[in-house]
């Protein structure tokens, strides 16, 4: 079961024309807003990220402390005050293995449930499963997260979670997912514009990401 300690820390958020999710985490005294960088590809300076909340988009200051969209697709803010309460979370992989079941949280196509006052009038985000299919240790220094499961535009930037003896464990990022295209029966040529869902879930493990992150 999903609990607040996990809802009440994951953002529809939204740049640029892109609608994408973020979530929150502590090192030290600051919290950080996690997302995908690709979100946010082109933007030199990031001043604020834009969060809804009350049915509305809220600009919420921020500072960029880590940007690495080429190879870990992964952006993180330091906010400059607390976005969601410091519900207890763990960090890291400790546990996770292949076939593990995993849960991924996000805002598909932008649609989320409403709260009310449950959640501070942020909405609700969409829960999904998936598998962990395969752990890449070597993809340009970094580890890698490919899972099997059905994602949807809007979930980039999401976390990616195990239930470790009833507790949240964030593990990864949400990238995005892998696509392949269909053949024509009678050409046997790719149909390049139709490219579908490969059922391949791409995240990036929040280790890399927060031995990176400063301390205080």
């Amino acid at each position: 079961m999903i609990t607040t300690n996990i809802i009440q820390r994951v953002f529809r958020i939204f740049h640029d024309g892109k609608t994408a999710s973020g979530y929150t985490v502590e090192k030290g005294r600051n919290q950080f807003l996690i997302s995908a960088a690709h979100v946010f590809e082109g933007s030199l300076e990031i001043p604020s990220v834009k969060v809804f909340q009350n049915k509305a988009w809220r600009d919420v200051p921020v500072h960029t402390v880590f940007n690495e969209r080429e190879h870990a697709d992964t952006i993180v803010f330091r906010l400059e005050s607390d976005l969601s309460p410091r519900h207890e979370i763990l960090l890291g992989p400790a546990g996770a293995t292949l076939g593990q079941w995993v849960y991924f949280l996000g805002f598909p196509f932008g649609m989320a449930s409403p709260s009310g006052e449950l959640n501070n009038r942020f909405p609700f985000p969409f829960v999904k499963a998936a598998l962990i299919s395969c752990i890449d240790f070597e993809k340009h220094g970094l580890t890698t997260l490919f899972l099997d499961g059905h994602n949807n535009k809007g979930f980039s930037g999401g976390p990616v979670i195990y239930m470790d003896s009833g507790i949240p464990r964030v593990i990864g990022t949400i990238s995005g997912y892998l696509t392949e295209n269909p053949i024509h029966p009678e050409t046997l040529d790719d149909i390049r514009n139709f490219g579908t869902n490969a059922g391949i879930i791409e995240a990036f493990w929040v280790k890399n990401i927060l031995a990176r992150l400063p301390n205080q």
